[in-house]
């Protein structure tokens, strides 16, 4: 199995157990196909074109996570945050100032 293969692999059994741990599918879901009309229900900014599959929203891009079809709302704060690679305020934290 090549490196491609194998982190396919793995993204698959991330993807399984992600929506496993959110309890969502799209056989399962109500919101399976409903259209998204508007704008996002989150951010209000975007055009909606997608309806997450927990809750209905209809959502943008930017607040939506596709490969599991769940919107930012439906996921706690903690893991959304590390999905989008932000970090915790390290200065506020540690009470360090940075040096530039």
């Amino acid at each position: 199995m090549n490196s491609d293969e194998s982190m396919n692999k793995e993204l698959e059994e991330w993807v399984e157990e992600t929506k496993q741990t959110f309890q969502i599918s799209k056989e399962d879901s109500p919101h399976a196909n409903k259209e998204p009309e508007g704008n996002c229900a989150i951010c209000g900014e975007h055009k909606a074109k997608f309806v997450c599959l927990k809750c209905g929203r209809s959502v943008c891009p930017s607040c939506y996570f596709k490969i599991i079809g769940i919107c930012k709302k439906c996921i706690p704060k903690d893991t959304t945050e590390k999905w989008e690679g932000k970090h915790p305020d390290w200065e506020k934290e540690l009470g360090v100032e940075w040096v530039f």
